[in-house]
């Protein structure tokens, strides 16, 4: 992947909150430069400007997205194990100087922010009766011969004379503007892509679990993505050192195979009892309904928090120094690349 880059994001607004993969991310990093409330849209002039500098030295970079608008948010250059990221003044994880401001617009954000997220939780549990319903038509003996023979299939007895590594992130976000996802990107260059197909509680994400937990013991690196929504469930595991990846290509992250090397794998035909789709088709179309109904109340929620924090940022940029802005741009893009 000689000078391209992979698009991600590390936080997600979800069913179980604000969820972070910060350290995951950039623990290990030895040069980490932390931006703090900085508005978006000099964050991405900062970010943009690393980047292109970086790629014109040959290094790949790592763009990290905001799950609330797709802005960037942050930048990583492996090769020189380096990193920034900018927090917002409504994470409410930094003690920066957003946390005591006395301002309505951020409170109104963080209301917002916390409204989608029952949103997002109310639908997880209207969610989970949807998966009722095909939990009780599976085959869990099918799913595991299905699982064991995956793993024999894609890594067998290869194995590589180091630890495993394991990096969590998210390939999309319930953004302001619905669900995005960047498996396009982050795929590109990975020769062979298996499609799972299935239902929600058909185990796309156990399944996916126990082929990334078996490539860690055997000495791999695993890209694991989590679901923007449910954080606790797996979307996507990339080996890139095998040139392969897995990816529930199931809706809002709906993909069909579209290379000659492109592979489905269909769970819900290996393991879930015949015409189940049939026989509760009322029971899910029902679900379905009340599911998008609170998953719309959510996405409406993101937007007020939108405007409500872009106001904060025009507040902030009116007192911005446009000659004190360009030394800084230029002091982080060399401790970032020096």
């Amino acid at each position: 992947m000689a000078n391209s880059a992979i698009n991600y994001f590390i936080n997600s607004n979800s069913s179980k909150g604000f969820v972070s993969f910060f350290h995951s991310n950039f623990g290990h990093l030895h040069n980490v430069i932390r931006l703090s409330g900085y508005p978006s849209i000099i964050a991405s002039d900062i970010l943009s400007g690393v980047c292109v500098s970086a790629r014109e030295k040959g290094f790949h970079a790592e763009l990290i997205h905001n799950c609330l608008d797709n802005s960037m948010e942050g930048v990583i250059i492996p090769e020189k194990s380096a990193g920034i990221i900018n927090s917002p003044l409504y994470d409410e994880r930094e003690y920066h100087i957003g946390a005591i401001l006395n301002d309505e617009n951020l409170r109104q954000t963080k209301a917002c922010l916390s409204a989608a997220q029952k949103h997002f939780a109310n639908a997880q549990n209207i969610h989970d009766n949807w998966e009722k319903i095909y939990i009780s038509n599976m085959d869990f003996a099918a799913a595991d011969r299905l699982t064991a023979k995956t793993i024999e299939k894609l890594i067998g007895e290869k194995s590589l004379n180091k630890a495993g590594i394991k990096i969590h992130r998210f390939f999309g976000a319930a953004t302001i503007n619905g669900p995005f996802d960047y498996i396009e990107n982050l795929t590109v260059d990975v020769g062979k892509r298996y499609f799972i197909k299935g239902r929600p509680g058909t185990g796309k994400s156990t399944f996916l679990k126990r082929i990334a937990e078996y490539a860690v013991e055997a000495g791999f690196n695993v890209e694991i993505y989590h679901c923007a929504f449910d954080p606790d469930s797996l979307d996507m595991i990339i080996l890139r050192e095998l040139d392969l990846c897995l990816f529930d290509s199931t809706s809002p992250h709906e993909y069909f195979p579209s290379r000659l090397d492109d592979e489905v794998i269909d769970i819900y035909k290996a393991a879930v009892a015949e015409k189940t789709d049939e026989k509760y088709r009322a029971e899910i179309t029902a679900i379905m309904t009340d599911y998008k109904a609170e998953i719309g109340k959510a996405t409406k929620q993101l937007g007020k928090a939108k405007h409500y924090y872009d106001d904060v940022q025009r507040s902030i940029l009116s007192k911005v120094n446009a000659e004190a802005l360009a030394i800084t741009e230029e002091e982080i893009g060399e401790k970032i690349l020096n």
